[in-house]
């Protein structure tokens, strides 16, 4: 069966977090029937980014199926989210200056002393 535009995307960020009883086959047709429904693929991709992001440690065991999660439309409300944060990120490294070290003339005593023996013999 053809993957639908995205699919792909959304299964690789999902595949690593998935129960074992989750499956490329019971998430593709739901993923398919958003698609025809209107969503945007994107939108389910960035709202899964985002439950992946901010699901605690302890509820990982429990995550729910693709499938499930699709058709809750969490994402619907979660991609916004996302974007925000991105958002967050872009701005924070727009406002990082570089900053170059100063040139320093300073010697410790003990090169100070080997480069004067140096001149002298």
């Amino acid at each position: 069966m053809s993957e639908p535009d995205g699919f792909g995307e959304l299964w690789i960020l999902w595949r690593d977090h998935a129960r074992k009883s989750d499956g490329r086959g019971k998430a593709r047709p739901t993923y398919r029937k958003w698609l025809l429904e209107g969503a945007d693929a994107q939108d389910m991709l960035d709202g899964a980014r985002w439950h992946l992001r901010s699901m605690k440690p302890e509820e990982r065991p429990y995550i729910q199926l693709l499938s499930v999660y699709l058709n809750s439309e969490r994402w619907a409300d979660e991609c916004e989210k996302e974007r925000a944060y991105q958002a967050t990120l872009a701005e924070r490294s727009a406002n990082v200056v570089q900053i170059k070290p100063t040139a320093s003339n300073y010697k410790p005593k003990f090169l100070i002393e080997f480069e004067r023996k140096q001149q002298e013999g």
